[in-house]
């Protein structure tokens, strides 16, 4: 193996980490309500009473 080929493994490996939990639901749920919040913004029409 070559010298460079060694420290992109090492350079992985540093990357490389567990999973914190909480974090993917949280994730989840940001999207969910990003989405609920757009979709009530279209189907309300975004109309301004003048």
């Amino acid at each position: 193996m070559t010298q460079k080929n060694n420290a992109d493994n090492q350079d992985w490996e540093m990357l490389g980490h567990d999973p914190v939990p909480g974090y993917k639901t949280a994730f989840y749920i940001a999207v969910l309500v990003s989405v609920i919040y757009l979709a009530v913004a279209f189907f309300s029409g975004g109309s301004v009473a003048h």
